[in-house]
């Protein structure tokens, strides 16, 4: 049985003896108000039925004062009395046969009441029915008519109260045994009641509470396994944690060893350069004097060349190191982005007019200026401009934009029909020196650091970029600059450059 199923059926099993229980508390309630109230009710009977021997002898009492009176005043009142005595009487017997539910009088008639009272010669109903039939008589008797041999007078005094009293005692005794019998049968049924509770109490004890129990006691080992899991589980992770934390101390002493080397180094590895750049370009200018051949010039222009490229790719690496350490400064000023897009297309434009491509620019109406370092801001430009040339094919399309974001910020958009490139050739573009393929290293050489160097620029601006590219289909690259680099100065719109088109 699965675990979900275990409890579900430990939950009905619950349930059901909750209910169970339930039912048995209240048919005991029930049980017991039913015993008051039949106790009350047979009290009552038996109290009236004892009652018939008191009246009996009330009304005789009466029949006597009535005979002895004085006066006729004092007749009458015994009279009165005795009138009421009967009536008490006849209505009690009446209660006692055919009973009374809102008097509290139920009906009650078993074999022995039978013969008690409905015995053809010696009946308690026939001697009831006799005993107020003289009562009635000696009630009809005006003053100074009833004698002492009267035989209703004679009968009530000497033979009625003494004939009733045996047959109303065993009247009463059989009410008090139908009571016991009624109340015994309904304790019996209490105390089954009792002993089902008892059971059923025993039931969940065996089918609830044990099988409960030993699903607690499984759980609670399996829960004290898994946190020994637990434990071990963080020992190990604290344990990597501090190798971690330890790596990444020797990480960040290596990046500070590295950062401080490249900026110590900076001085020596540019200070040849720009000599040999220096000197070739002189030299190849013909400024030392002619040059004997061709292959000299050529030769020249190479060593030139690649000094250049090293120069460019030892100030990329300085750059995004300076960056990454947080260690680079901004000389930020109120800059012009027409005048700086205008500037950056300049340098672009050898390469835009070799391979004939559209180069264009959408440029926001009433752009406002930019407060921002205006060398690095065309840094990044120049960046993502020259990487869109490099891989958008002849006849191309390479646009800039800068428009205003609803949030009061600014965007700098650059987009190409280029080559594109998918999910993994974009992971690896934007890692320093990616190389996406060997086909595109081959056809665009280059460091690997344009991207990720205008990322980092972007970023010590507290600007956002995204990259969307797809394969076959070109790549845009949006630069988001906060409302915080957004001059109220409206810059002024410069003369766009021939290939330059502004919206």
């Amino acid at each position: 049985m699965s675990e979900l199923a275990a409890v579900k059926s430990l939950r009905y099993r619950y349930v059901l003896g909750l209910a169970a229980i339930a039912l048995l508390v209240t048919a005991s309630f029930v049980t017991m108000h039913f015993i008051i109230d039949k106790q009350s009710d047979y009290a009552h009977l038996i109290f009236v039925a004892g009652g018939q021997n008191g009246q009996a002898n009330r009304i005789a009492h009466f029949a006597g004062q009535m005979a002895f009176a004085q006066d006729e005043y004092e007749y009458e009142i015994s009279r009165a009395q005795l009138g009421r005595a009967v009536n008490t009487m006849q209505r009690a017997h009446l209660l006692l046969l055919t009973g009374d539910a809102d008097a509290g009088i139920p009906q009650v008639m078993t074999p022995d009441l039978e013969i008690i009272y409905f015995d053809n010669t010696v009946g308690l109903d026939l001697a009831i029915n006799r005993f107020l039939g003289h009562a009635r008589d000696i009630y009809s008797h005006r003053y100074g008519e009833l004698r002492f041999n009267t035989s209703s007078y004679v009968y009530l005094i000497n033979y009625g109260p003494h004939v009733l009293e045996p047959m109303l005692n065993s009247a009463v005794e059989a009410y008090e045994a139908f009571s016991r019998s009624a109340i015994g049968r309904i304790k019996r049924f209490e105390t089954g009641l009792w002993i089902c509770a008892l059971l059923a109490l025993f039931g969940e004890a065996l089918f609830i509470y044990r099988p409960l129990e030993s699903k607690v006691r499984a759980t609670v080992l399996e829960l004290e396994t898994k946190n020994n899991e637990l434990r071990r589980t963080i020992m190990d992770i604290a344990q990597a944690q501090t190798a971690m934390e330890r790596q990444k101390d020797r990480a960040e002493r290596a990046n500070r060893a590295k950062t401080e080397f490249l900026s110590n180094m900076s001085h020596e590895l540019r200070t040849p350069l720009n000599a040999i750049i220096g000197f070739s370009g002189s030299l190849k200018e013909g400024v030392y004097g002619p040059l004997a051949n061709s292959r000299q010039e050529e030769c020249l222009r190479d060593i030139n060349v690649s000094g250049s490229h090293l120069l460019s790719l030892i100030n990329d690496i300085l750059d995004l190191s300076a960056a990454e350490a947080q260690q680079l400064h901004l000389s930020e000023t109120d800059i012009d982005l027409d005048r700086v897009i205008s500037e950056t297309f300049r340098m672009v434009d050898g390469d835009v007019a070799r391979k004939n491509i559209h180069l264009g620019a959408n440029i926001a109406p009433n752009l406002p200026g930019m407060i921002a370092d205006e060398r690095r801001i065309k840094q990044i430009l120049l960046n993502l401009l020259s990487n869109a040339v490099k891989f958008t094919s002849t006849g191309g399309r390479v646009t800039v934009e800068v428009l205003l974001l609803d949030g009061g910020g600014l965007r700098l958009a650059v987009a190409d029909t280029g080559i594109g490139m998918d999910a993994e050739e974009l992971e690896i573009a934007l890692s320093r020196f990616g190389q996406v393929g060997q086909t595109m290293t081959r056809d665009h050489q280059g460091t690997g650091l344009g991207l990720p160097l205008a990322i980092e620029l972007a970023n010590t601006h507290g600007a956002t970029t995204e990259v969307i590219s797809a394969k076959g289909k070109g790549t845009r690259v949006n630069v988001d600059f906060p409302p915080a680099r957004v001059s109220s100065r409206q810059a002024p719109r410069h003369r766009p450059l021939p290939r330059l088109t502004v919206v």
